[in-house]
């Protein structure tokens, strides 16, 4: 199956047959430096606009963040015209495809259908998070670059999260087919907390019914989630599935978030803000990749010779808090108080006094009662959530450091710049090249 749908031309912004350090000033870092400027590859003029078929369709937020990235792209590089699958009832679908029809192919490569598609063709492409090779045609992944996310970093990332947050005991849901990312996902998580020596239940295993029937599988859900010492941080492998333990939660009158705090992966608003109560989950760097993809692709279009294939890997974003995770498991209430007031008002100009007046007892014996819990002083946590905002403001957003020093509630730039070198040895223009 080979579906194409929207037909989208976009207007070039640069034309021209010369060098691409010289031309095309996007191709100086990390991906396409190699290929097309240390090798002084000269950049070939294309005789007409490419036919790049994006082979995934837009009913997931994380395929949608990658049409974008590969939109910000075309708008600013194309034109191309992009056939894009979008699985609306009615669109007719290409079935078949000569082995040289059309010039480039940028694919989320999760079944073998797609994987055959690729490989009927002889052009280039750029696979998105594939599935394992043992699931795909044999030689897929050897012929073609490979953007992924980190899935071992979201783990990570989860379980860094609700530590953070004092719990001791985590459990993990993954996907209903056991797909690779979710195994990684869920393989990561379970490490992190065994490291600092915490227990994680897992999930499963599904009988192939209860794999194909929600209905059948909600009871065994339910019944599971009940068994679970509480309180306990749940991670859920995708919305969809954070949506399901919400629902089997509600079923079995399990609070969320005081008995059990649930975190998913993809921040697909269209189900994290519809969710009773909403849905905390992980940001992926989709959309960068979509445009990475679409980057690469470039190089092979234009390239006068034929380039090395490339893996990649991109790091989860952040978590986006909402209230599945509004609990803090600290039986210290002052030093709950106090964390959650930091977390709250970290972006402001405040500091330890203020923190101090806010809970009602003295700097010393606050000091003394975060540090015995919490393994840091209030400074350095006050410190620590102002730099994860401006990690996230430095790859998210073009904002001036000037602005996000205000922005994150440092007093000055030069101040942020300071502290920022110090806790990562590198400046924060460098930060941002590398993570944008």
């Amino acid at each position: 199956m080979f579906p194409f749908q929207i037909l989208l031309t976009l207007k070039p912004s640069v034309a021209g047959n010369c060098y691409y350090k010289s031309v095309y000033p996007l191709f100086q870092d990390d991906i396409c430096a190699h290929f097309m400027v240390s090798l002084r590859i000269m950049a070939k003029a294309l005789t007409e606009i490419p036919q790049v078929a994006l082979l995934f369709e837009t009913n997931e937020q994380a395929h949608r963040d990658i049409l974008s990235g590969v939109l910000r792209y075309v708008r600013n590089h194309g034109p191309w015209s992009l056939h894009v699958a979008e699985g609306r009832p009615g669109e007719q679908r290409l079935l078949t495809m000569k082995a040289r029809e059309g010039s480039g192919i940028i694919g989320v490569i999760q079944n073998r259908a797609y994987a055959q598609a690729v490989l009927a063709t002889k052009v280039p492409a750029v696979l998105i998070d594939p599935v394992n090779a043992s699931q795909l045609p044999p030689g897929v992944l050897d012929l073609h670059s490979v953007m992924a996310s980190d899935q071992r970093a979201v783990g990570e990332m989860a379980a860094e999260f609700f530590l953070e947050r004092q719990y001791q005991e985590f459990a993990y849901v993954g996907e209903v087919q056991g797909i690779n990312w979710s195994r990684d996902r869920g393989k990561a998580f379970a490490k992190a907390a065994k490291q600092a020596g915490y227990p994680c239940h897992t999930y499963g295993p599904l009988t192939a019914r209860q794999k194909k029937d929600w209905g059948f599988e909600r009871e065994k859900l339910r019944k599971w989630l009940m068994s679970l010492p509480k309180p306990c941080a749940l991670f859920a492998a995708m919305d969809v599935r954070g949506r399901q333990v919400l629902d089997a939660c509600l079923t079995a009158g399990i609070d969320v978030p005081r008995e059990i705090s649930i975190l998913a992966v993809d921040n697909d608003e269209l189900i994290c803000e519809a969710t009773t109560p909403p849905l905390s989950s992980i940001q992926l760097n989709t959309e960068r990749m979509g445009f990475e993809a679409a980057r690469l692709l470039d190089c092979h279009l234009r390239s006068t010779r034929k380039l090395k294939k490339m893996n990649r890997t991109f790091a989860p974003v952040q978590v986006v808090s909402r209230q599945s995770t509004d609990a803090v498991q600290i039986d210290d209430r002052i030093v709950s108080e106090a964390l959650s007031y930091i977390w709250l008002n970290a972006q402001s100009p405040i500091g330890v006094p203020d923190i101090v007046e806010h809970v009602g007892v003295s700097r010393r014996q606050l000091e003394k009662r975060f540090r015995k819990v919490m393994q840091r002083t209030l400074q350095g946590e006050l410190q620590s959530t102002r730099l994860k905002r401006v990690r996230i403001l430095l790859t998210e957003t073009n904002l001036s450091v000037t602005a996000i020093a205000r922005a994150c509630g440092f007093t000055s730039k030069s101040y942020l710049g300071k502290v920022f070198r110090r806790e990562h040895q590198i400046t924060m223009s460098k930060w941002r090249v590398n993570n944008t």
